[in-house]
């Protein structure tokens, strides 16, 4: 029990930190400040489409290396593009108005 509720803190806690990360740097970059609701739900969307991508490249690179037996390099180049694609759409939404 105490590993579910210490997850969903913990949750809570980097969602939180996320909005407060992209409202600074966003400051920083001296763009219009936002609404918190408007800064939460684009967080919330760049979440699940960092979870929903990160899945499908675990899975792609799991067929890959696992199941296809191809070398290793081959098999991660789903999870790099992947990383790729989070980092480009990470500062497309610093950038944001």
């Amino acid at each position: 029990m105490s590993g579910l509720l210490g997850g969903l803190i913990e949750g809570i806690v980097d969602f939180v930190t996320d909005i407060w990360v992209l409202r600074r740097q966003r400051s920083g970059r001296n763009r219009p400040a936002n609404s918190l609701g408007k800064d939460a739900a684009d967080t919330a969307l760049f979440d699940v489409w960092a979870l929903l991508l990160s899945m499908l490249a675990f899975v792609c690179f799991a067929v890959l290396f696992f199941v296809l037996k191809l070398p290793l390099w081959i098999g991660l180049l789903p999870v790099v593009a992947a990383v790729v694609y989070l980092v480009y759409r990470w500062f497309a939404l610093v950038r944001a108005q």
